[in-house]
């Protein structure tokens, strides 16, 4: 008798020697609506992809988002729309960029993206989330201004997925296989959203919570922007390892932190020896954009 290929996996699945990976189908509904009565709210997880990585100059070749239904408990419920654009840019795609995402100057060639339909799509919405957002969120804002106005969360740098969910890699394509068991084709915008917005919605922990809860969590906390200046030189390596990273601008080392976390990090900078250093709080719709790092 031949075994089909989910009866297959299902028998690989079942040894400790391999593990099944299964190719995502992206969902429209994750929860019944009368599952949980309360209020609803709407998210748009939302991805770039560019002609490089210079927030101040790339430009957009693809834009690709979904706005989902979710609850105060970060419980996804629907996928209200989920929409993919190309967008020629005025300089042709570089050979290294076209190897990551596959895209060529002729499948790009006389499109934009239809920014009316964008903002439409996009006015309800409470919340932008990017898996990189301090990258995707300057690069919008170049384009609409309804990116300004919006409240953004970011997957890498507000999740401790370690913590979470054991897992010590914030690569998006490595936490779908260790916690949702799943892969897809990365590095195409709206592919690498239904991959988020799928790995947003796993549950972890016990009792069982949605791994949106704890990006909600770090959302809604007050931010403050640190600046360690007039750090020593020596300080520097000290300081990349607790994730500051250096304004060229302003010549300072610098980081966002949680404002429950301000306290003991002054007082850690001044233990080692940074004279001033200077602390911002960061407006809710400020965070991840330029603006905060001013």
């Amino acid at each position: 008798m031949t075994l089909s290929l989910t009866d297959m996996a299902q028998q690989l699945a079942q040894s400790p020697d391999y593990q099944v990976l299964h190719r995502l189908a992206p969902a429209q509904d994750f929860t019944p609506a009368s599952a949980q009565p309360g209020p609803r709210h709407q998210v748009c997880i939302i991805d770039t992809e560019t002609t490089g990585l210079n927030t101040d100059e790339c430009e957009l070749i693809e834009l690709g988002y979904q706005v989902v239904e979710f609850d105060s408990d970060g419980q996804f419920y629907r996928v209200l729309c989920a929409k993919n654009f190309l967008n020629e840019p005025e300089r042709p795609i570089p050979p290294e960029v076209t190897q990551v995402t596959h895209l060529t100057d002729d499948d790009v060639r006389g499109h934009k993206i239809p920014w009316e339909e964008v903002i439409a799509d996009l006015s309800p919405v409470q919340l932008c989330v990017a898996h990189n957002a301090g990258f995707d969120r300057p690069i919008v804002e170049r384009y609409a201004d309804l990116f300004k106005e919006k409240v953004w969360g970011c997957s890498v740098r507000q999740i401790d997925w370690l913590k979470l969910a054991g897992v010590g890699s914030r690569s998006q394509e490595m936490l779908c296989w260790k916690l949702g068991g799943f892969f897809y084709d990365a590095h195409r915008a709206l592919d690498d959203v239904q991959a988020l917005t799928q790995l947003l919605s796993q549950s972890v922990g016990e009792p069982p919570t949605p791994v949106f809860q704890s990006l909600l969590a770090g959302v809604r906390e007050q931010k403050a922007l640190i600046k360690a200046t007039g750090a020593p030189f020596e300080l520097k390596d000290a300081l990349k390892q607790r994730g500051y990273r250096w304004q060229p601008a302003q010549r300072v080392w610098q980081k966002m932190f949680n404002a429950s976390d301000t306290q003991n990090e002054m007082a850690w900078l001044k233990e080692n020896g940074v004279p001033n250093p200077d602390i911002k709080k960061i407006k809710a719709t400020d965070t991840f954009s330029k603006r905060a790092e001013l």
